[in-house]
This record gives C-alpha cells, structure tokens and sequence, in this order.
C-alpha cells in the first residue's frame, strides 16, 4: 500500500537560491511517514498506548533536481517491511510530468518509552512484508570523521525539541548544512547525503559540528555532544556544483 500526497513548494519551504531546502525535504518525508504509518494502524497513538515510539535510525537520500518556488509535485511513500528489528520506508519527489526527481530510503526502530529498548517489529501484528529499496540497497554505516580543529559548542535550543522531548532529527541536519557558509553555497548544493541517528539530544545539552573534508564534493560530518564527546548522528554528505 502506497500513499500520495500533493504538494506546491512554498514560499517557507525554499532556501535563499528559490529552491526547496533540504530541512524542509527531510520535513516533509517525517510528516508524510507519520501520517501512513497512521493509515496501516502503527502511528504516534497507536504506539503510546503500548508506551512504544519511533525513531528514524538511518536515512540515504539522493537528488537529481529541486522542486522550485511554487512548482507542483508530488511526494509517495510506502513501507516495505521489516528485517526484523528495522521498519523500511521509501520516498519518491515526482514532478508534474510524473518524473522522479529526488528520492530515498530509510530505517526506522520502534523503541520502549521506558526502557528505550528496541522492540521487535516482527512481533507486530499485519505489519508488511520485507521488500527491496528503490536503490536496491539500505541505508549503511556511517564512517566517523575525523578532524583536528577545535570545536565550537552551543546550547540546544527551544525550537530543536520535539514531542518527545528530544533533539528533533531534522535540526540536526539544519545544525550541519548551516555549518557551512555562504561563499560554500553559492558553488555547491548538496546532492545526496546519508545519515544515521545514533543518540538522542537532550534539551541541557551543548553541541558542536565536527566536519572531515575528504575530497572537494565528499564529506564526512557529526554533530557531537560537549558532555560526553560522542556522536549524536553521523552524516556523509555529497556535493556538486551550482549551476
């Protein structure tokens, strides 16, 4: 079972270059996820009652294009199942002609409210069957990078929490992106990037980015917790030229 959604790129959607921004990307694939994993019965509420929730684990997403300022398209996600321990959800961005032009992959984990640990999905009544990826492969690990420079932590932030009282996935990734600064943009947009989420972020925490240049187009990064030194979520990024 698939689900489709009409979407038009807004005018807070976009970044300073007219085009859909990557927060507001990852933003609309979270939404969309909640909104069927609704529809199939394994939803935010559905989940509290068993004081159960979801995290997203792991993300590769690759884009051929951005919708621009105003553009019609369409968003498509569907759930292919579990390995047992993962959920895996895919994505399809489809312009008015029917192209695909950005898409994803992801995996998530259903953990205990309590305990925070992982619950077998493969207990879960009805859920969908195991299928492939829209790029025949998962989401993979991510390398740690590393990096001699000194790292500049700043608190966590009102608007970073979300509902469940942890660091929101998706301002990790605004945290990374704005590391970088304006003379980078204006020459590159990202083209692909992969993260996994790997702790969560708590309100009093201070955080940092740590960024490992490996060549001009691939880059390692992390955002990474002052109280402990560890990595929150790793993330390799892939750029390319502005055109």
């Amino acid at each position: 079972m698939k689900h489709k959604i009409e979407l038009n790129t807004k005018s807070y959607f976009i970044n300073r270059f007219g085009k859909l921004s990557t927060s507001y990307l990852f933003y609309q694939m979270q939404d969309i996820a909640w909104e069927h994993a609704n529809i199939l019965g394994f939803g935010y509420d559905n989940l509290k009652k068993e004081h159960q929730f979801w995290v997203l684990s792991k993300l590769l997403v690759k884009i051929d294009r951005r919708p621009d300022w105003g553009e019609d398209f369409t968003l498509e996600t569907w759930s292919r199942g579990t390995d047992g321990f993962f959920g895996y959800r895919d994505y399809n961005f489809a312009d008015k002609s029917g192209k695909n032009i950005i898409c994803a992959t992801s995996a998530w984990l259903v953990l205990d409210l309590q305990t925070k640990r992982i619950v077998r999905l493969s207990e879960f009544k009805d859920f969908p069957k195991y299928e492939e990826s829209v790029f025949g492969e998962n989401p993979a690990k991510v390398k740690p990078p590393k990096s001699e420079e000194e790292l500049q932590f700043t608190p966590v932030l009102f608007n970073e929490i979300d509902i469940n009282q942890h660091f929101n996935s998706g301002r990790y990734l605004e945290r990374i992106i704005d590391s970088y600064d304006f003379d980078f943009h204006e020459q590159n947009e990202l083209a692909e990037f992969e993260i996994n989420f790997l702790k969560e972020g708590m309100p009093a925490d201070k955080l940092a980015i740590k960024k490992q240049i490996q060549d001009s187009q691939n880059h390692l990064c992390s955002v990474v917790r002052e109280s402990d030194g560890i990595d929150l979520i790793r993330a390799r990024l892939v750029w390319r030229d502005r055109n």
